[in-house]
């Protein structure tokens, strides 16, 4: 019988090498392209969860038989996880506001990495070797730069324009010292955003399927096409095709808005 660290890397269609950089950045890249960024997950453990961060087997349960991944918290705790039973020598950061990453140690080097972002950070970046790192992928430019001691702002543009800032605390931490940080991001009001919308990213080889809402962008390397779902059955029928979230997660997510006074359609 498989272990649950074995059937994550199943699911990553990968296997147990030692802990090389080489390695993490295919753990990165497959983890993108195969765990989606969602946000149904997130309503169902907001109501149904003893914790709102599942343990690492019960996030690699819904993973493989519902399809789940999940937002930051989620998928970069349980990534950090997996990497430490791979090995791995890693902790948590804070990236304000309202975002976490994981800082990995390895051949005296700490690098940043981050698979709850729903943005294409396809590698580990070595924030300290320079001050500014630039990363480019599916119209996106993501920008790295030093902020101050221990400080590191990440900037995401499309098209030349800054859609969302965020700087980075560059200082390890615990997941038990991320506990407030973790119970504010499911805080049940409509100024957290989070909890008031569907959110929805995969990578997928050549093209990223976002999904916000009833609208569906699909992004290549050199265009953007936009779908717009009006149809429930339809919305639900792509979201199983492109992201392999089962239609009773769609379908509670719906009736969680609803509740809210959010109707998407």
């Amino acid at each position: 019988m498989e272990t649950v660290v074995e059937q994550y890397l199943h699911h990553l269609r990968l296997k147990t090498e030692p802990p090389t950089i080489n390695y993490l950045q295919r753990l990165i890249q497959h983890h993108l392209s195969i765990v989606p960024y969602e946000t149904f997950s997130k309503f169902y453990y907001y109501t149904h969860g003893s914790e709102f961060v599942p343990s690492l087997p019960l996030f690699v349960k819904n993973l493989t038989e519902k399809g789940w991944g999940g937002t930051c918290f989620t998928l970069n705790i349980n990534f950090s996880r997996l990497l430490a039973e791979l090995g791995f020598h890693c902790s948590l950061v804070r990236v304000n506001p309202s975002h976490l990453a994981i800082m990995v140690k390895i051949a005296g080097k700490r690098l940043y990495v981050d698979v709850g972002y729903g943005s294409p950070i396809m590698k580990p970046i070595e924030l300290e070797a320079k001050h500014r790192h630039i990363l480019h992928g599916f119209g996106e430019e993501i920008i790295f730069t030093k902020a101050g001691s221990d400080k590191y702002e990440i900037d995401r543009r499309s098209n030349g324009k800054s859609f969302i800032k965020k700087q980075i605390d560059w200082e390890p931490l615990s997941e038990e010292e991320i506990t407030a940080d973790i119970d504010e991001s499911y805080d049940d009001r409509d100024e957290n955003i989070t909890m008031r919308r569907i959110t929805a990213v995969r990578f997928n080889g050549h093209q990223c399927f976002f999904l916000r809402n009833d609208t569906m962008k699909v992004m290549t390397l050199r265009n953007i096409s936009e779908i717009r779902l009006h149809n429930p059955d339809r919305w639900m029928n792509l979201i199983q095709e492109v992201y392999q979230i089962d239609k009773h997660s769609t379908a509670y997510a719906l009736a969680f808005l609803e509740k809210r006074g959010i109707n998407i359609f």
